[in-house]
């Protein structure tokens, strides 16, 4: 598999891919043709990120779709509790799936759709990838967030992502744009906290 991560991660991430790719025969959660694909644009796409999640902080990932990255955070991080958000049933029985099949005791599955005035409580990190625009991230998780919680947001053109920051309170929050050197897509990691 690869160097960035211990031989039981690849042991596991290997796994969870098998377990996606089976997954998608029937239900269609991404189009990735093998292994290697889902790797290199999966799990290498989100694993930028794992270095912002520091040792036991509390992470909700928005939208988690087939798993990236919270799935992923949950393997790298297990003494991080992890909770992914998700409004599919079908996604969401797939990652309970893969949460039972890795034994992922740090992650929480939620099959709801997240909206402003949630009561999921608050949150040390908070992630998404494909979600949502920055604007609406932030709106939709005003009730997540206190004054040391910080976005570990996954995005792709810095043209789109100054874009989309035009529309966030500069006076309540600060951010920085981070370029990505992985793959052959643009890509960057979007953190924003609170001023």
């Amino acid at each position: 598999m690869h160097n960035l991560f211990t031989k039981e991660q690849n042991k596991k991430i290997s796994i969870f891919i098998d377990l996606a790719l089976e997954f998608n025969k029937t239900h269609n959660i991404f189009s990735r043709a093998d292994n290697q694909e889902v790797f290199y644009k999966d799990i290498l796409d989100c694993q930028p990120i794992i270095q912002y999640l520091k040792k036991e902080k509390t992470t909700l990932d928005l939208g988690s779709g087939g798993g990236f990255p919270g799935i992923l955070l949950s393997i790298i991080k297990p003494k991080n509790k992890i909770y992914l958000i998700e409004s599919s049933a079908k996604k969401c029985y797939f990652l309970r799936t893969a949460v039972d099949k890795l034994s992922l005791s740090n992650t929480t599955i939620i099959n709801e759709k997240i909206t402003t005035n949630n009561t999921l409580g608050t949150f040390d990190i908070i992630t998404a990838r494909a979600f949502s625009n920055i604007k609406n991230i932030i709106d939709l998780t005003q009730n997540n967030t206190n004054n040391k919680s910080k976005y570990v947001l996954l995005k792709g053109k810095e043209k789109t992502i100054k874009q989309e920051l035009k529309d966030i309170n500069k006076n309540t929050h600060i951010y920085e744009i981070i370029k990505q050197e992985l793959g052959p897509e643009e890509r960057h990691v979007v953190l924003i906290r609170e001023k």
